[in-house]
């Protein structure tokens, strides 16, 4: 568990971890303490080496790594005063494949907390724009309660969006049941009247290593359902996307690969039919 997640779980605000985490992970109107081990130079803009960050840009629609061009903060007296009253500052950052490709922010502090109070494009713009490589593989439900899940995050809503992506989950692994059953010679008993973990067990020879050996993503998203709170749901949101995107990807790279080898194995028909006909 991250720092961040562990101060979820209290009242005080979880302590900034990083630039990036904050630019492209974080909601608005989240707060986040100045106080902890990041260094405040990296997110004053001081030290131009560390203003650098990966990032996915949704012109490109690819990851990148992206610089702050410019940033209109506090005087750097205002870091040793925390009783200071409320000032803000605004961030502009650009894409290294594109200095036209920028992304703007807007921030409030108050007492060495940091919230981000505006940005654009949106964090549901970028991160949507981020999964739309995967929408080819979902199904027509999955790929709009996925696209929810991310917004609702964007916005705030912890446990809102653990509801959308345990369903997504949830089908994900039903739908490679379905798929394989018959092949398989399994019987529907043997997958709809288990628990999940043993749902996984059954199609461990057919699912990613990484969601075998992580199985326990089902039960964060069940916990976050019934018991965890708004903060700690988003505290663990981006770990439970980036999860399901694992998955996702593994079946895109086995589609991908399939439809390589139908298309190498009709052209390879079509040259032995030519053949024929020439002799």
């Amino acid at each position: 568990m991250t720092g961040t997640q562990r101060n979820r779980m209290t009242n005080e605000p979880p302590k900034l971890e990083s630039l990036e985490q904050f630019l492209f992970q974080a909601p608005l109107y989240a707060p986040y303490s100045l106080l902890g081990e990041f260094n405040i130079s990296k997110f004053y803009g001081e030290n131009e080496d560390h203003a650098r960050m990966d990032g996915h840009c949704p012109y490109c629609q690819r990851t990148s790594i992206f610089t702050v061009a410019s940033i209109q903060w506090p005087a750097a007296d205002f870091w040793t005063d925390t009783e200071s009253k409320t000032v803000r500052g605004q961030m502009h950052i650009t894409c290294g494949r594109n200095n036209y490709h920028s992304i703007w922010y807007y921030f409030i502090v108050d007492k060495m907390v940091v919230q981000k109070i505006g940005q654009h494009p949106s964090l549901a713009d970028i991160s949507n724009d981020e999964a739309s490589a995967y929408r080819t593989i979902l199904e027509n439900p999955d790929a709009a309660e996925f696209h929810k899940a991310i917004g609702l995050a964007a916005h705030g809503v912890g446990v809102g969006s653990f509801v959308y992506l345990r369903r997504v989950f949830e089908r994900l692994i039903q739908q490679r049941f379905e798929e394989l059953k018959s092949v398989a010679n399994w019987q529907n008993e043997q997958f709809y009247r288990v628990r999940m973990e043993d749902k996984i067990s059954l199609l461990a020879n057919h699912l990613p290593d990484y969601l075998v050996q992580n199985r326990r993503i089902y039960s964060i998203l069940s916990k976050g359902l019934h018991e965890l709170d708004e903060e700690t749901c988003l505290g663990w949101f981006e770990v439970m996307k980036q999860s399901i995107i694992i998955i996702l990807e593994d079946d895109k790279q086995k589609k991908e690969e399939l439809e390589r080898r139908a298309s190498f194995s009709e052209a390879i028909s079509g040259f032995s039919t030519q053949t024929e006909l020439d002799g």
